[in-house]
């Protein structure tokens, strides 16, 4: 999907150089977070927060050399957003660092980012339709078992039940003729 040419440390090294030249782009870069807080407003763990920043998805996370701690920025805020719904939908962490470059190299990334956007939207739908039909799967059986549910219940209060093998043909065909008319 995306270049998979350069190597995690290619990709670091020009994230690096990047970002100690300096950018085109105006990112307030301005260390206002720590990882707890980051982590609360992203929605994601603190662990997720920490090796994300290991994995350098985060260009502009600094250290406080006092504490030992890591102050994440407001471009680090929307970095990690980024890369949250990149994740979600089945971004590796190569891709995502790559996809960090490109965004930080510039405009004349733009086409790339879009057609990966463009292929990570069709995978997402092919995703969401496999997951409807599982769905559509869960809710027949769900009603196939609510059914038997019914019929061992009904047995239970007439004092007739018996712990027998339930799939019997009759009372699979009467629940089968039931299915066809509901619409699911």
């Amino acid at each position: 999907m995306i270049n998979k040419e350069k190597t995690d440390e290619e990709i670091i090294s020009q994230l690096d150089n990047i970002i100690e030249n300096g950018i085109s782009i105006d990112y307030d870069t301005k260390p206002k977070y720590t990882v707890k807080e980051l982590s609360k407003k992203l929605g994601l763990s603190s662990h997720t927060i920490r090796f994300y920043d290991k994995e350098h998805l985060f260009p502009f996370v600094k250290r406080d050399i006092c504490n030992d701690e890591r102050l994440f920025s407001e471009a680090d805020w929307a970095f990690g957003k980024l890369i949250k719904c990149l994740r979600q939908i089945g971004l590796s962490i190569h891709d995502c660092r790559l996809f960090i470059l490109d965004t930080l190299i510039g405009d004349d990334t733009v086409k790339e980012r879009l057609l990966i956007l463009i292929n990570l939207q069709k995978s997402l739908r092919k995703q969401i339709q496999e997951l409807q039909e599982a769905e559509r799967d869960l809710q027949y059986k769900i009603r196939f078992y609510s059914y038997l549910d019914e019929e061992i219940e009904s047995e239970k209060e007439k004092g007739i039940f018996t712990d027998k093998q339930r799939g019997l043909l009759s009372k699979l065909k009467k629940f089968v003729s039931k299915q066809k008319s509901l619409d699911y």
